[in-house]
């Protein structure tokens, strides 16, 4: 028998367990992966705004296989809650998107189009020049558009060209102002006859700006006629509309002098035309494919 020791009793023995049972050491249970994992991704998508449908979707299929993991697993496998909040946050992350989606094609941009549309309409229509080389009548442009009653005159360099408003009170009545124009300026009237869709009178009007051209035209007052609606006018000035081209020079009476057409020469550009209309308007064009007569008769001139 132990014997008490001095100062106090002895110390108790640790208890002894009993006979059979032995002592299990302590073990944290572990957290499924994806459950962890849908969580931290469903966070990330409410943050990420753009990402979000996707974060979103993989969030909730993760919280869901986390949550099949730790249902089958029993009590030895936790994580439900954070399965639970990963899906969560993933469906959140999807509906805040769909969300911003609707409101922006519900409120801003109808705004902005509203507002682009009226920009646009407050824009002031873009000014058109060009020069007598780039004008597909050759005859160059004007920075505002004549009235409609008033012929337009522009210049090709040295040469005036005139084209015949269709709105003139009376042809007759334009032709004499316009041969008085020249008379005024020295120059010489030299009429035209031309029409819509006419090739051989776009070749002309494309090749005045030709050096050649400038030289056979010098001081010469081009007057440009539309066969079509003047055909009746130029009918009674004894002005044959056909064949087109037609050149005829004028006197102060309007009476025809001389004329010739586009068959005095071949193609139709400034090294064939220039040879046969500059002596022409200069009175020296003698040799001719074909003479020109003038009937007594409107339409019965001959070209």
């Amino acid at each position: 028998m132990e014997q008490p020791t001095a100062g106090g009793p002895p110390p108790a023995s640790p208890p002894t367990p009993p006979s059979g049972y032995a002592v299990k050491p302590f073990a944290a249970v572990p957290e499924s992966p994806y459950a962890t994992w849908a969580l931290v991704i469903g966070v990330f998508g409410l943050i990420c705004f753009g990402a979000g449908p996707v974060l979103g979707m993989i969030a909730v299929v993760l919280g869901v296989l986390g949550w099949r993991q730790v249902s089958r697993a029993g009590s030895g496998m936790r994580g439900k809650f954070s399965a639970a909040a990963g899906i969560l946050t993933g469906v959140l992350a999807i509906g805040f998107f769909a969300g911003e989606v609707a409101l922006y094609l519900t409120l801003v941009r109808p705004q902005r189009v509203a507002t682009g549309s009226s920009a646009k309409a407050l824009e002031p229509s873009a000014a058109v020049s060009s020069t007598a080389d780039d004008d597909s009548n050759g005859a160059g442009t004007t920075p505002a558009e004549p009235p409609s009653g008033a012929s337009a005159v522009t210049t090709v360099g040295h040469i005036t060209v005139v084209d015949v408003a269709l709105g003139v009170a009376s042809l007759s009545n334009e032709l004499r102002r316009q041969h008085a124009e020249a008379t005024a300026n020295g120059e010489k009237l030299l009429l035209e006859t031309t029409a819509t869709g006419c090739p051989q009178c776009q070749g002309i009007a494309s090749s005045l700006p030709d050096p050649r051209m400038q030289s056979a035209l010098d001081h010469v007052r081009l007057v440009r006629v539309d066969r079509d609606p003047f055909e009746e006018d130029l009918a009674e000035l004894e002005i044959p509309s056909r064949p087109l081209p037609g050149f005829f020079l004028l006197d102060s009476d309007l009476r025809v002098t001389d004329a010739i057409n586009g068959g005095e020469w071949d193609e139709d550009i400034a090294v064939n035309i220039a040879p046969v209309i500059g002596p022409f308007v200069r009175g020296t064009y003698a040799k001719r494919r074909a003479p020109w007569k003038k009937l007594p008769r409107p339409g019965g001139t001959v070209l």
